[in-house]
């Protein structure tokens, strides 16, 4: 009876078919949980675990300071921040009074220099030509000394001639000595060299070269391509060499820094190729990039405070290093970035047979401008111009 009193209780069957629902609920839970979890797995294993993120990532290059190569006081800026510039552009302007007074000086110096080996090249010439001169009075005394030392014994001449023959004869002869004596001096001077070539005109050149570096500097150029930042000068203000006046960041110039943890770098090589998004440009630009080397070191290391991990209190804490990523030149170029953007990298590590040291490269510049060579266009030709006005020879040609 009491059977048939429970089965047939209505309370105790729908708590019965409340726990079977339940049970296949949970079932099923755990069914689709498993069934995710699988999934998951098996991408991890065939995709996820090839592939390693971070968002402590941000936009590096290079910053290029320009500092002036002499004193001087600004009288005009040709850019300022944001302004994109090209290579040789101009920037500042110092003032070129004094380097003008400076250069005319030395153009008058050189000149000078040149007259005054001509003239050394002359004496010299005209010093041999003497030598010859000296000689011929020096044997002429001595065969009136030998005419007058046998006349003396026969009273044909008088002791005091005779006397004078001798003092003649000496007195010729270190009148000859001298003039050679003087004759190598002025040989020591010019021999082996030329007008354009002597030591004195070499070193007026020199002085010409710096006076007409001196004014092409007045001029301060752009070295390199790219946007101007940081104009840190006035109209009017007094700079000196080395002092920056504002910084170019070339954009062509630019590259990731990455900073992984040290648990995510174990397969990590030269060479692996990574996707970089931008939050500048969001989701919608892919930045094709490749790893082009890890950082010898951690940032802490680099700190101005290294950190002493021999004391009592240390806490073991992931470091990081910078991984960094170059990105093609096309898409920097169609996509330009600015230093400092926050950016997320992924790297693909599929490739596990890459060197994790880079091969070592040429002794060859990475970055280069020939904006300074260029100054010193028209120089020689200046010098040039100079020694050939103040030949006298070839003066008189003209005349």
């Amino acid at each position: 009876m009491e059977d048939i009193e429970t089965m047939s209780d209505p309370k105790q069957i729908t708590d019965k078919s409340t726990d079977r629902k339940r049970n296949r609920a949970l079932f099923l839970v755990l069914i689709i949980a498993a069934l995710l979890g699988c999934i998951w797995f098996m991408y991890w294993y065939f995709h996820g675990r090839f592939y390693i993120y971070t968002n402590d990532a941000y936009v590096g290059g290079n910053i290029v300071v320009v500092t002036p190569r002499i004193s001087g006081t600004v009288v005009s800026i040709s850019a300022d921040d944001t302004d994109y510039v090209e290579q040789g552009r101009i920037l500042v302007e110092l003032d070129r009074t004094d380097a003008l007074i400076a250069l005319e000086k030395n153009i008058a110096n050189l000149g000078q220099s040149v007259r005054q080996v001509t003239a050394l090249l002359e004496t010299t010439k005209q010093i041999k030509a003497l030598i010859g001169v000296k000689k011929a009075i020096f044997i002429q005394a001595a065969q009136d000394y030998e005419r007058r030392e046998y006349l003396v014994d026969a009273l044909a001449v008088s002791l005091e001639d005779f006397e004078h023959s001798i003092a003649a004869v000496n007195s010729s002869f270190a009148d000859l000595i001298s003039t050679e004596h003087y004759y190598l001096s002025l040989v020591a001077q010019v021999e082996n060299t030329t007008i354009e070539e002597h030591p004195l005109v070499e070193e007026a050149k020199q002085l010409l070269r710096q006076a007409f570096l001196t004014l092409q500097r007045c001029t301060i150029f752009s070295p390199v391509e790219g946007i101007i930042a940081r104009r840190s000068i006035q109209v009017g203000e007094q700079i000196n060499p080395a002092q920056p006046v504002m910084a170019i960041v070339p954009l062509h110039q630019i590259w990731i820094d990455a900073n992984y943890k040290e648990t995510q770098l174990r397969n990590v090589r030269i060479g692996q190729p990574a996707k970089v998004h931008c939050d500048l440009y969001g989701s919608s630009v892919d930045f094709e990039g490749i790893v082009g080397g890890i950082a010898g070191g951690t940032g802490s290391m680099f700190s101005l405070l290294p950190p002493q991990n021999a004391t009592g209190n240390w806490i073991k804490i992931v470091q990081r290093l910078p991984v960094r990523i170059y990105l093609h030149p096309e898409q920097i170029k169609k996509h330009p970035l600015r230093l400092g953007l926050s950016m997320e990298t992924t790297i693909n590590i599929h490739q596990e047979n890459l060197p994790i040291i880079p091969a070592k490269k040429p002794a060859l510049p990475m970055y280069s401008t020939d904006i300074f060579y260029a100054q010193q266009k028209g120089i020689e030709e200046l010098i040039a111009e100079v020694i050939e006005q103040n030949i006298p020879q070839r003066v008189f040609e003209d005349l």
